[in-house]
């Protein structure tokens, strides 16, 4: 579906204009911006963008542990990281992304 031309769908103001989008290291996609700065994709390019996403990652709740609240890593990312029970990582969150990176030099 080519958006170009329609009135952007967040602001109702600006008029949308093609562009490519890299949304991944080698992926990109038609996406459509207006001049107020909103991106948009058609409904085929979010069905493709939300697939790529389940691929690399797997849905979890939080939880709350004592005080403080925790994410379950999958049994299959432990494996592929060897990680063990009370190992040390570096939690950090940058917008709404958080990262966890094991700390290689304990041990």
């Amino acid at each position: 579906m080519n958006l170009e031309g329609k009135t952007c769908g967040v602001c109702n103001k600006g008029k949308l204009k093609k562009f490519q989008e890299r949304i991944a290291e080698g992926v990109y996609v038609d996406a459509y911006k207006c001049e107020h700065g909103h991106v948009s994709y058609s409904e085929e390019v979010m069905r493709r963008v939300e697939a790529l996403e389940r691929g690399h990652a797997e849905e979890r709740h939080i939880v709350k542990v004592g005080s403080s609240l925790a994410a379950l890593i999958p049994a299959a990312i432990v494996k592929q990281l060897n990680l063990k029970s009370k190992e040390s990582v570096f939690v950090s969150a940058k917008g709404n992304t958080i990262t966890i990176k094991v700390n290689s030099s304990a041990g």
